[in-house]
């Protein structure tokens, strides 16, 4: 089988979807599948050995000129815009990184149909590029779409936005839609990297897996003195959350331990700031896991089994992933307003003196991990053909 790999793209920081895009990629290739990708080699891109990747457009935000667009987005980055901006759909995610203009989302487009002409896949597997859904039904392919709950048009849209996508769909005589979320539906498949308890969405068309990144699971029956703080971009700027967790647990029995891109790396006293950890060693022997709500952090903290305190801020599907974790009684929705010490270090004394964070953790975990992963993305894409 032959399978073109087609992940979103961004100028911004945003790993998630090129790395679940490269764990479907390891394990067709290690199910004897030809793969290649079409992905533009924006921040997130990393080349693949062995695998053919055909061009992209990166798109600049708002569609503005690449130059233009660098600098807004640097500039934004300085001043904080990341934090206060308000972020209702990702309807308007795509609007903001500029993939739904018309210039760009054409142009996408055709360059995805030329990958699909030379390549000839029998199935295109698009991590949340809707442009790579189009580009399929206007070859005839067949396409799989990662998806979740807060994508839906249902949960959240703004189809003012959707402008450009409209003029190019009635061009090319395609069925009619009010908002690019709409395009989803036009998949053969899609996948969900949860579970229905996490993300209850009723479809036929769709497979629940748990996480496309499980790592070598090492549990411990060590005393768990570990705080682990991976925020991403936006939500909270690395510099408050050193700031807050140094001033909660310095020269405390914790260890604490803060991933981020942003800041140079140092260790002083239990504080160990760097750009990654090995989360694989960390995890076991965490006591909390604070991240900002992405799908993959989530993921991470419920696998091992750690209560997370989830700090969204103004993210419709961060604040959807924080939602989930605090009604399964998982962990704690935190507002950015509420990011300060003294918080932090009640919260923790909480999971400590209260085992039912951790224990719904572990048995959430547990079944997302039973669900298949990686293995069941792979064999449901099989399925199709």
């Amino acid at each position: 089988m032959r399978i073109l790999i087609a992940p979103m793209a961004a100028m911004a920081e945003t790993s998630g979807p090129f790395s679940r895009a490269v764990a479907i990629c390891n394990k067709l290739v290690e199910r004897d599948h030809e793969v290649a990708f079409c992905a533009a080699k924006d921040v997130n891109y990393k080349t693949i050995e062995n695998i053919k990747n055909y061009y992209a457009p990166i798109p600049s935000p708002f569609g503005m000129p690449m130059f233009l667009g660098k600098r807004m987005l640097k500039i934004g980055q300085l001043i904080g815009v990341q934090q206060k901006k308000k972020v209702n759909s990702y309807e308007q995610v795509l609007q903001f990184v500029g993939a739904i203009t018309y210039k760009h989302f054409s142009e996408d487009i055709f360059y995805i149909r030329k990958a699909i002409r030379d390549f000839k896949p029998d199935i295109v597997y698009a991590e949340f590029r809707i442009a790579a859904i189009v580009a399929s039904k206007l070859e005839n392919i067949k396409v799989v779409t990662g998806f979740s709950y807060p994508v839906q048009k249902s949960f959240a849209c703004n189809p003012e936005y959707s402008t450009g996508v409209k003029r190019f769909i009635e061009e090319n005589k395609l069925p009619l839609i009010d908002s690019v979320l709409d395009i989803f539906n036009w998949a053969d498949l899609k996948i969900v990297p949860s579970s229905y308890e996490i993300e209850p969405i009723n479809d036929e068309n769709l497979v629940f897996t748990g996480p496309l990144l499980v790592p070598n699971i090492k549990f411990t029956e060590h005393n768990k003195n570990k705080i682990i703080a991976y925020m991403g971009t936006g939500t909270i700027s690395p510099q408050k959350v050193i700031y807050n967790l140094t001033k909660a647990f310095n020269q405390t029995n914790f260890k604490v331990y803060i991933a981020t891109e942003q800041v140079k790396p140092y260790k002083k006293n239990n504080i160990t700031v760097n750009k990654r950890f090995d989360f694989s060693e960390l995890m076991p022997e965490a006591i909390t896991y604070i991240n900002h709500g992405g799908q993959n952090s989530i993921m991470t903290g419920l696998i091992y089994g750690v209560p997370q305190i989830v700090c969204p801020g103004n993210v419709f599907e961060r604040r959807y992933n924080a939602s989930s974790i605090s009604n399964l009684g998982a962990g704690i929705l935190l507002e950015a307003n509420d990011f300060n010490a003294e918080t932090i270090m009640k919260i923790v004394n909480d999971f400590k003196t209260k085992p039912a964070y951790e224990n719904n953790s572990q048995k959430i975990g547990t079944k997302l991990l039973k669900l298949g992963g990686v293995n069941k993305a792979v064999q449901a894409i099989e399925d199709l053909i």
